[in-house]
């Protein structure tokens, strides 16, 4: 399908059914002094863990359905009871997966189940009409695959006016050395996959062994676009039928994660929220240039990793979905900050004076599950820590390596 006739498409647009769950679930359960019983599907463990700790913060008992490769989140104080479980969580409709998902629901009275990681997420939007729960509110599968998609979202990007670095498409990586050679894409460039998360498989195309670097690329089809000096930022939306109801924008320079203040980013996100017409919540990349213009990147459709700081910063975006929905827009208090032991430590030495309400809050964030954050902090779970444990889904995607624990 075209990104025109997809645009154009009712079924993929504002007239996607929106099934928040049956009520509020925070008052409903409140009602009856008892916390919300949520069922988190897991296929790793450095996002899911991040996601369990938001989502207890939320107020909710955590289970959590995983594999052997998640299994490590039972040692997390947030982890009600870990149920591990041989069926595969690749991305795909697993009828199996469905069928336990739904013995566990009934087993431990579960009010909404939700994913930990991509897979996890591409898997509950192809079951969702097959789970016997409500699921936490995601876009639809043809939805999630096309944002997933760079190429797709970088055209989108540009029928409405959002900046993008200049971008081609190639087919391999052998087309790719004939474009640089003829000169067609100029250096220096950033070779990524379509549809891979964050960084992995990223090439930064540049000088004189600027071609012997495409020996590196085992993936196709490829995007390449012209390099931006400047500094990585993002922005994270949580929405209902387009509509932004949660918003930061955000970045994360020497171990302290920011909020940004920039009315831009949000007014941008919003014509793409619009346009698509999703439920659920989005992460962007973008670059910030020298000047102050802004590139936008890609769009992740799921949780993300920085989700953890994001509720630091005020912004709680599990906590929305659980809720019924309100008319009034979540977001950072301006220039909320966030910083790491490594940063708080540094600035307890140099300037205790500026100890801020947000550093304790960080330090009562670890100290409240405190064999999880040291074994993140060691690299015991620490999925990315071996290139063994990269792995793939759907055409393939792979999950972002994020910073390494808070510790770091």
């Amino acid at each position: 399908m075209s990104l025109a006739s997809f645009l154009r498409s009712d079924q993929s647009l504002a007239a996607t059914p929106f099934r928040l769950p049956a009520g509020d679930i925070l008052r409903r359960r409140a009602a009856k002094a008892q916390r919300p019983r949520l069922l988190m599907v897991s296929s790793l463990i450095t996002m899911p863990y991040r996601v369990l700790r938001v989502a207890g913060a939320a107020g909710a008992d955590i289970y959590v359905l995983g594999n052997s490769h998640s299994k490590c989140l039972e040692h997390s104080r947030f982890c009600k009871k870990f149920l591990l479980t041989s069926q595969p969580i690749t991305g795909e409709a697993d009828a199996c997966l469905a069928d336990e998902i739904n013995r566990r629901v009934r087993e431990f009275d579960i009010d909404m189940v939700l994913p930990g990681d991509v897979q996890a997420t591409r898997s509950l939007i192809a079951l969702r009409d097959a789970i016997d729960a409500p699921c936490f509110p995601m876009p639809t599968l043809e939805q999630f695959d096309r944002l997933n998609d760079k190429w797709f979202f970088t055209n989108l990007c540009g029928e409405l006016d959002i900046l993008t670095p200049k971008s081609w498409h190639v087919a391999d990586a052998a087309e790719l050395r004939r474009e640089i050679e003829a000169g067609r894409i100029p250096l220096p460039a950033i070779a990524k996959p379509i549809n891979h998360d964050g960084s992995l498989g990223v090439i930064k195309l540049d000088g004189a062994d600027a071609l012997a670097q495409l020996d590196r690329i085992d993936y196709a089809p490829i995007i390449v676009q012209e390099f931006i000096e400047g500094a990585d930022i993002g922005a994270s939306v949580y929405c209902e039928r387009g509509e932004i109801k949660a918003f930061i924008a955000h970045e994360l320079k020497r171990a302290t994660y920011r909020a940004l203040d920039d009315a831009r980013i949000e007014a941008a996100l919003a014509r793409v929220m619009g346009r698509m017409g999703v439920n659920g919540v989005f992460n962007f990349d973008m670059r910030l240039a020298p000047d102050g213009t802004i590139y936008y990147l890609e769009c992740n459709p799921r949780f993300f990793f920085k989700i953890n700081l994001s509720m630091l910063a005020g912004v709680n975006f599990i906590r929305m979905g659980l809720r019924a929905s309100t008319n009034t827009m979540l977001a950072p208090a301006s220039g909320a900050a966030v910083r790491m032991p490594k940063a708080l430590a540094a600035a307890a030495v140099l300037t205790p004076w500026k100890i801020t309400s947000r550093d304790f809050q960080m330090l009562w964030y670890l100290c409240r599950d405190p064999v999880s954050s040291l074994r993140e902090a060691l690299g015991i779970d620490w999925e990315y820590a071996e290139d063994a444990h990269h792995r793939h889904f759907i055409a393939p995607a792979t999950e972002k390596q994020p910073d390494r624990a808070l510790a770091a």
